[in-house]
């Protein structure tokens, strides 16, 4: 619980340092959309917002139940209180009634930063297969797959413009994606461990809430991981140097022409 709370507390502090000092205000405002793009980010944005919503409103209702229905399954939430110190009924509804209010706000600063982070990767991808397929696109339509210098020139900085987008959304969200990370993967093996060899209860809803746990856990691993694997797939050195592959064989093709032209010329005077 205590890990789970410096998770909570590192995400929300990012978050709310990001928002108050407008740093994601001025990041989204810099990013640059076409209408395709804008309408598949904004697709993304509802369907990551709805599960979300959907997956920290499952983990509520299973808290509510653990807290107020089972008996004192997490009543060790309230230490001292429960453990050290004894408390009347009245007392003990009211502690209890504080700590799910308390579990509620703890769920909200999980899950909400990840929708966030996944959501500033998802428009970055999606920026890069946009340049990629214009690229693809221009080159299909060339003729002979000549490109011109100032198109090669114009593609590097769109994806340099990109580039220094999300090294503004590491740099802001850094601290989260690591405690994310982990964090994540210690209650991942915590919790996976527990289910195996110490199962204190036979409630099947604890059961079933327990598993979800763990699944959300590798979930948001998952989730931490394939943000920055989908960047750095399309933000690789490999298209990189298939850009700068087609820049030398276009300064080559011109050398190539410039010399072939002045051989002939040559050749011409010589006759």
């Amino acid at each position: 619980m205590f890990v789970f709370v410096i998770l909570t507390a590192v995400s929300q502090s990012t978050c709310f340092a990001i928002s108050y000092t407008g740093s994601l205000d001025r990041l989204l405002s810099s990013i640059r959309l076409s209408e395709v793009s804008a309408k598949y980010c904004r697709k993304s944005a509802v369907l990551y917002t709805i599960l979300g919503w959907i997956f920290y409103s499952t983990n509520v209702a299973f808290l509510l139940y653990t807290t107020m229905f089972a008996g004192c399954f997490l009543d060790f939430n309230m230490a001292p209180f429960t453990t050290y110190i004894e408390l009347s009924p009245d007392e003990m509804l009211a502690g209890r009634i504080l700590t799910y209010l308390f579990d509620i706000y703890l769920m909200s600063a999980w899950v909400f930063p990840h929708v966030i982070s996944f959501m500033l990767a998802t428009i970055f991808t999606h920026q890069y297969k946009e340049l990629g397929r214009s690229f693809e696109e221009h080159l299909a339509e060339s003729e002979d797959g000549h490109v011109t210098d100032a198109d090669v020139e114009l593609f590097r900085q769109r994806h340099q413009e990109i580039s220094v987008g999300v090294k503004s959304a590491d740099d802001i969200i850094m601290f989260h994606n690591a405690a994310a990370f982990c964090v994540q993967l210690f209650l991942t093996i915590i919790i996976f461990y527990s289910l195996l060899f110490f199962r204190s209860t036979t409630d099947p809803i604890i059961l079933v809430m327990r598993v979800c746990w763990l699944m959300g856990d590798l979930i948001g691993l998952a989730l931490t991981s394939t943000g920055g694997i989908m960047i750095n797939h399309y933000v690789s050195t490999y298209n990189v140097c298939c850009i700068c592959i087609l820049h030398l064989s276009s300064v080559g093709y011109n050398l190539f022409k410039t010399k072939f032209m002045s051989c002939f010329k040559l050749h011409d005077f010589i006759i």
